[in-house]
C-alpha cells in the first residue's frame, strides 16, 4: 500500500525498526546493566537509581513467588503513580504473570467485577483506599492483598508531614493473614539471582480496561512485545536519532497520566525504563501538582490531556517559570482545540521554550499512540503521521473499502502493537480485528476522519458519537472547537438531545472564563459565531452554562455523563 507519510517524517525518523525478543522485565534489566547509577524514578524528590530499582524488582519477585504466585497468575494493581506500582509491575512480569491495571479509586462493586472476570488471586493497593474494599475482599477470590503506604518511599521530612496531615487518618491494615504491609512483604524472601524466562514475549502480560472500539467495557490483553515496540520507538519521536549512541543523562518525563492508562503505563513509564530516562512519578492528577513538578524537576518531556494543559495556562506559579528545559510536549487522550494549542505554544515561547504542543492519536487496542505530529512539520488540525512499522488507512464504515484521499471514513490500523484480543470475548475481538483482502489483520477503530495527500491523519469523531440532525451528520468536536474560539469560553462540550422532528439537535455545555458575568451576551456571541462558521444543522439549539464539566478517570471531558444527566432531566420533566 502507499505510505505517503514516510516522505514527511523528520529526517532522523526511521520507517522501520528492530524490536528485541525480550520481556519488559528483561528490557529494564538491560537498562540497569548499562546505566546503573542513573535515576530511574523521581518520587516527591526521592530518587531511585536503575541499580536500586532492579534490586527491588528482583526482591519483590522473590517475595511474590514465596506467596505462591506463578507464571500465568493474575495480580490486580490498584495504585496511583507511586514506586510500589513500578516495582510490583516488573516483578509480576519477571515471574511470567499478568498485571491487571485498575484505577485506585475504583468502587468496591466494580473492583469485584474486575477481580472476578480477570481471575485475579493477588491485589496490591494503597492503604488509604483499602477500607472501602475490605468487605468485598472477604468474599472475593483474592488470596493475598499487599498494602502500600505513601510514606514507604518518602524522605523523613515529607513522611512526617504526610503523617500529620493525612497519614494518621488512614485506617490501620487489618490484622489478618490475607493482608500484608509492603514493608513486611519485601522482607519475606531473598532475591533470586538465577533468572530464567518462564513466559514468552508475545504472551499476555497486561490487562487494560477500556470502552473498546464500540463504547462497551472491554478488558484488553497486551504482551511484553506490544509495550517494547513503543519503548524502542520512543527516542526517535522526541528527536533522538540513535539511542544506542546517546547518553540519556538528565532526560526525564513527567508521568502524570495514570499507570492504568495505556499512555501513562507505556510512554510515561516503560519507554523511560527502556531508554535510561527518569520517570517523574506524579501520584495526584491535577494541574496544580503538575505545575509544581515542572518548576522543581524541570522535565524534558510532558504528555497530558487537554484539561491539564488548560490548567497549566491558568496556574499563576508558572507565569514566571523558565520552560527552556522542555524538549517535547504531547497532547493525547482527547481532542486538542486549535485555540488551546495556539495559546499553549505561545505560552511556551514566552517562557523561553523552543518546542510546541504536538498532538497524536492512539487507542488502547494498540497499547496507546499510533500516530503523532513530527517535530519539524507539525500541522494544525492533524493527529500526525503513523509511527514506524504502523500502517493506517481510511475505509467506508462497515466495509474493507478504502476511501479516496481527503474523504472521511473509519480509521483502520495494522501495527506490531496490536492487542492479543479482548479477554473472554472472541466475538468482539473478531469484530474489531479483521483480516482484509490484503491478507493483513487490521484494527477497526470506530474512529472517523480522513487522510490527506501527505499522509497526515485528521481525526473528527468517534463514529458512535456522531450526531444526526435531520439525517445530516454533525460532529460534536467541530461544534466544541468552534465555540472554544469565542472569547469568554473556557471549556465546551456538545451532545445530542431529542427533537420532535429533527430527531436530534445540538446542546452545548459551556464553562465560561472567570470574570464573565453577562452570560446572555456570551450565549448570543457563541450562537452568532457558530451560525457564521458552520452548517445550520450544527448550530447549538440549547446552551447551558456550568461551573465545570464532569471528567473521566483520565481527565477527559465525560460527555457520556452529560448525556445521562440530560436524559434523566428530560425524563423527570416529562412526568
Amino acid at each position: 500500500m502507499d505510505k505517503p507519510w514516510i516522505g514527511h517524517y523528520d529526517p532522523w525518523f526511521k520507517s522501520s525498526m528492530n524490536y528485541p525478543e525480550l520481556t519488559m522485565y528483561e528490557q529494564v534489566a538491560r537498562t540497569a546493566g548499562r546505566w546503573p547509577d542513573y535515576p530511574a524514578l523521581n518520587f516527591m524528590g526521592s530518587r531511585i537509581t536503575y541499580r536500586s530499582l532492579l534490586e527491588q524488582i528482583d526482591q519483590a519477585a522473590a517475595c511474590l513467588s514465596s506467596l505462591g504466585f506463578k507464571a500465568g497468575d493474575v495480580a490486580t494493581l490498584c495504585l496511583p503513580n507511586v514506586p510500589h506500582a513500578v516495582v510490583f509491575f516488573y516483578a509480576v512480569n519477571r515471574l511470567g504473570g499478568i498485571c491487571n491495571m485498575v484505577h485506585p479509586l475504583t468502587p468496591a462493586e466494580e473492583m469485584s467485577h474486575y477481580i472476578r472476570t480477570t481471575r485475579s488471586d493477588y491485589l496490591i493497593i494503597l492503604d488509604a483506599m483499602l477500607a472501602k474494599q475490605v468487605s468485598m475482599l472477604e468474599n472475593s477470590r483474592i488470596r493475598k492483598t499487599i498494602v502500600c503506604s505513601m510514606m514507604d518511599y518518602l524522605n523523613l521530612g515529607l513522611k512526617i508531614g504526610f503523617y500529620i496531615t493525612k497519614g494518621r487518618k488512614i485506617a490501620p491494615v487489618p490484622r489478618q493473614d490475607a493482608f500484608i504491609k509492603w514493608s513486611d512483604f519485601m522482607g519475606m524472601a531473598k532475591a533470586d539471582g538465577n533468572y530464567q524466562r518462564v513466559r514468552g514475549t508475545h504472551d499476555c502480560a497486561v490487562y487494560l480496561h477500556s470502552g473498546g472500539t464500540t463504547g462497551s467495557p472491554k478488558t484488553i490483553m497486551l504482551s511484553s512485545y506490544n509495550f517494547n515496540v513503543l519503548g524502542i520507538q520512543g527516542p526517535q519521536i522526541v528527536g533522538i536519532e540513535d539511542i544506542e549512541k546517546s547518553d540519556p543523562a538528565g532526560l526525564s518525563m513527567v508521568t502524570i497520566l495514570p499507570l492504568f492508562h495505556g499512555f501513562g503505563l507505556c510512554m510515561g513509564l516503560h519507554t523511560m525504563m527502556v531508554n535510561g530516562f527518569c520517570s517523574i512519578l506524579v501520584p495526584q492528577f491535577s494541574p496544580e501538582v503538575l505545575a509544581d513538578v515542572i518548576i522543581k524537576s524541570k522535565p524534558s518531556y510532558i504528555a497530558a490531556v487537554p484539561t491539564l494543559f488548560e490548567g497549566i495556562l491558568k496556574n499563576e506559579k508558572l507565569h514566571k517559570a523558565d520552560l527552556s528545559c522542555l524538549k517535547a510536549v504531547f497532547c493525547g487522550g482527547d481532542s486538542l482545540t486549535a485555540d488551546l494549542k495556539d495559546r499553549f505554544d505561545a505560552f511556551i515561547k514566552a517562557h523561553n521554550g523552543t518546542c510546541s504542543l504536538r498532538e497524536g492519536y492512539g487507542l488502547t487496542e494498540t497499547v496507546t499512540v499510533c500516530a503523532v505530529n513530527p517535530m519539524l512539520d507539525s500541522r494544525d488540525g492533524s493527529v500526525g503521521l503513523p509511527l514506524a512499522d504502523v500502517l493506517m488507512k481510511v475505509v467506508e464504515p462497515g466495509t474493507f473499502n478504502e476511501v479516496k484521499v481527503g474523504q472521511d471514513g473509519e480509521f483502520c490500523i495494522n501495527a506490531p502493537t496490536m492487542m492479543l484480543g479482548y479477554l473472554d470475548d472472541p466475538e468482539a475481538t473478531a469484530d474489531t480485528i479483521r483480516e482484509h483482502p490484503d491478507g493483513l489483520l487490521w484494527v477497526h477503530t470506530g474512529d472517523f476522519g480522513s487522510m490527506d495527500s501527505d499522509g497526515y491523519f485528521h481525526f473528527k469523531q468517534r463514529i458512535k458519537r456522531i450526531l444526526k440532525v435531520s439525517g445530516i451528520p454533525v460532529f460534536p468536536s467541530q461544534v466544541e472547537d468552534t465555540a472554544s474560539t469565542v472569547p469568554g469560553v473556557r471549556l465546551a462540550c456538545a451532545i445530542g438531545v431529542p427533537h420532535p422532528y429533527k430527531m436530534q439537535v445540538v446542546k452545548l455545555f459551556v464553562v465560561p472564563d472567570a470574570g464573565v458575568t453577562d452570560l446572555d451576551d456570551l450565549r448570543q456571541r457563541i450562537i452568532s459565531h457558530c451560525e457564521k462558521t458552520m452548517l445550520s444543522y450544527a448550530v447549538p439549539r440549547e446552551i447551558e452554562f456550568r461551573d465545570d464539566l464532569p471528567r473521566t478517570k483520565v481527565g477527559k471531558i465525560d460527555f457520556v455523563s452529560l448525556e445521562r444527566i440530560e436524559l434523566e432531566k428530560r425524563v423527570t420533566s416529562n412526568k
